[in-house]
């Protein structure tokens, strides 16, 4: 028996092992890779208007060189020429996912898609960081549409690009506007609560809500019909009043069940077990 648990262990570490190494290759990079177009608009702030700013990992700690930098909290957002581009009114930003972004009904509230911008709560308790009630959001809008090629484009309703949830650098922060870095970064893969709401709240207790997000504003790309995206754009309206700031892009991942390798492990003892059985029972015969 201990044969058997023993190759059915080396089996499951290899498949395990596999479908680990695959997820990783998967996962590897989930965040935008190419600006396919940008069109500034008007009332771009010189110096941000550098599009590729919004490729890559979000913001964690935002203008270090500045004497107003830290950690990014949703107290604290990301406010760097090399860490946001602004998407004026009549503008737009276009970028590509190499890896498509696939509308997967096992993601977290069925959000596959996460926008970050430079969104912040106001603090009712500056600088102690509380939420005002009803929260204040201090935020710039921006149209999210997504598109399979490239060519026909989708529109999101009811998200806005920069807006809920203000972005969390790291998930052990204690300070609304910290000056050192943390050492537990947060998922960028991972969304907030849609229904989460911040209204009253302290940093510790928004932290806990985000329950290890990183926050961003969270895209169901099922909500407009598709299967699965490669671009994402950012448009603002002429006489919109705002200008969005991009921080970044993210596909939400689904983390495998914990349960997975046990319920493996399982499978492979039994057949094992079924085999011996049925040929010990030919033997007998």
């Amino acid at each position: 028996m201990r044969d058997v648990v023993g190759r059915a262990m080396r089996a499951c570490c290899v498949m395990a092992s596999v479908g680990a190494a695959t997820a990783y290759a998967a996962a590897a990079d989930p965040y935008a890779d190419a600006v396919v177009s940008y069109i500034p608009g008007a009332g771009v702030s010189p110096g941000f208007d550098q599009p590729m700013t919004s490729l890559g990992e979000p913001t964690r700690f935002t203008s270090p060189t500045s004497p107003f930098g830290g950690a990014v909290t949703p107290f604290q957002s990301a406010f760097g020429a090399d860490e946001v581009v602004t998407v004026g009114q009549g503008g737009s930003l276009t970028v590509r996912f190499d890896e498509p972004v696939l509308n997967d009904p096992a993601n977290p509230w069925g959000i596959d898609l996460l926008v970050f911008g430079n969104a912040g709560y106001l603090d009712a308790d500056y600088p102690n960081g509380q939420a005002t009630t009803p929260a204040t959001l201090f935020a710039d809008g921006g149209v999210i549409e997504v598109s399979a090629d490239g060519i026909d484009f989708f529109v999101i309703s009811g998200v806005a690009a920069d807006g809920a949830h203000p972005t969390l650098g790291y998930s052990d922060t204690t300070e609304a506007f910290p000056t050192v870095a943390g050492s537990v970064p947060s998922d960028f893969t991972r969304p907030v609560n849609p229904a989460f709401d911040a209204s009253g709240l302290t940093i510790g207790e928004i932290v806990d809500a985000y329950n290890g997000s990183g926050g961003g504003a969270g895209v169901d790309i099922g909500s407009v019909g598709l299967s699965e995206v490669s671009y994402v754009r950012i448009t603002n309206p002429i006489g919109s009043g705002v200008t969005p700031e991009i921080d970044g892009f993210a596909d939400v991942s689904v983390p495998a069940p914990a349960s997975a390798l046990a319920l493996l492990l399982g499978v492979a003892i039994r057949g094992r077990r079924n085999r011996a059985e049925q040929r010990h029972l030919e033997e007998s015969r």
